[in-house]
């Protein structure tokens, strides 16, 4: 951030002694004398014939030009100079206010003429003061016609005489009209000779300017030459980029990582073709397994049938046991204590025989579901251990394939 102590150099260089009401005294000083010895000459005090209506004409002229006095780059250059304080208060501020960093140097990202573009655009009205040189003669001429046209006579005498008193009236009233013209003639001299002098020196208060503050602006050259060594620098790391790669050691690397790559895409292509083929298998055993389990089923519903017909079996002997029974209470009235005992013991034959076929059919039936039971746990367990394992081979073919994929 700038100082006003960065300003030294420029401060004792920008240094002057001018006065801005000595520049207006200098830009009145002519002007005002030759009004003055026109209105001396109106007045007979002065050996110039001048009329009343040039005068005023005159005047009206002088007037615009102490309007038109203030915007003289040679007052307005000696103005700029006396506000040297203000100056360095807004050059600093305008240069804090757009500094830019590019390495490790900061600059203003702006010109000295862009500011001193705008900071003298409040100081004077260009536009008055460059139609200025345009409007002193033209309102000369202007006046002079007026002059001219106020003095003319109506030439309707009769005699003679009237009428050259008439011309005589008409040539001393052209020959003040004049006066207009030549005053205003001389003011765009007077007042474009001290223009040029204010821009010259104008011109070169803004040299001193921008040589003392070029330090802190960028210019063209400086970001070309940053950018040209910024160029440099790049093209030197690509050359020592370039050397690295070429060397023979670095050649040497990449062939045996490229190796090193191939060797470890042959072992992935490897290692997924055996996994491939154990997915296969453990499809097909669970292929397989599905089989056996659909045939356990069938078996296990015809076993289910078989039983089912055997508990119809048996409860029809229920059946006829009960009316055997029946049969046998309503005849055991007609029978004798020795025949009733034969029937006891051959409805106890029968009865144990009954109990045996059930008891066979029972144990039939628990050795078949024992049987399968056993049959059916074995080959699950047998399915479940070749799953487990091979789920494991599979996670573990999938982690080494990872390790060897990094």
């Amino acid at each position: 951030m700038l100082t006003n102590e960065d300003f030294i150099d420029l401060n004792s260089k920008f240094y002057t002694s001018c006065r801005p009401t000595a520049r207006i005294f200098n830009l009145l000083t002519i002007p005002t004398f030759i009004f003055a010895l026109i209105i001396l000459g109106y007045l007979d005090l002065f050996p110039l014939k001048v009329e009343i209506h040039s005068v005023i004409l005159i005047g009206f002229i002088y007037i615009i030009y102490l309007f038109f006095i203030k915007h003289n780059a040679y007052y307005v250059s000696c103005k700029f100079k006396t506000n040297y304080q203000d100056l360095v208060f807004n050059l600093k501020n305008y240069i804090n206010a757009n500094t830019l960093t590019i390495g490790d140097t900061t600059k203003a990202n702006g010109s000295a003429d862009d500011f001193l573009k705008d900071y003298t655009s409040n100081i004077r009205n260009t536009n008055f003061s460059s139609i200025a040189s345009g409007v002193f003669p033209t309102l000369g001429i202007l006046g002079t016609f007026i002059s001219i046209a106020y003095s003319m006579p109506d030439f309707s005498s009769g005699t003679s005489s009237a009428l050259e008193k008439e011309i005589s009236l008409l040539l001393g009233g052209v020959g003040t009209a004049f006066y207009v013209s030549i005053y205003g003639i001389f003011l765009s001299l007077w007042w474009t000779f001290f223009e040029k002098i204010g821009m010259s020196r104008f011109e070169h208060d803004t040299f001193i300017i921008k040589e003392n503050t070029k330090t802190f602006f960028w210019t063209k050259i400086d970001i070309e030459s940053i950018n040209i060594k910024s160029n440099l620098e790049n093209f030197q790391r690509m050359s020592d980029v370039f050397e690295q790669i070429t060397s023979k050691n670095i050649l040497d690397n990449i062939n045996e990582s490229i190796e090193k790559r191939v060797t470890l895409l042959e072992d992935i292509i490897q290692k997924e073709t055996l996994l491939s083929s154990q997915v296969s298998n453990n499809i097909k055993n669970n292929e397989d397994l599905s089989n056996v389990i659909t045939s356990m089923t069938s078996n296990i519903s015809l076993s289910i049938q078989n039983l089912e017909a055997q508990k119809q079996l048996h409860q029809t002997s229920t059946e006829n046991l009960n009316k055997n029974v029946n049969n046998l209470n309503q005849t055991l009235a007609n029978l004798s204590a020795k025949n009733l005992e034969e029937i006891y013991v051959n409805i106890i034959k029968s009865i144990e025989t009954m109990k045996n076929e059930t008891d066979k059919i029972g144990w039939r039936f628990h050795k078949e579901l024992d049987e399968y039971d056993s049959k059916f746990s074995e080959k699950l367990k047998n399915s479940l251990e070749s799953i487990d394992e091979q789920t494991v081979k599979i996670v573990e073919d999938l982690q080494e394939f990872k390790e060897l994929s990094k």
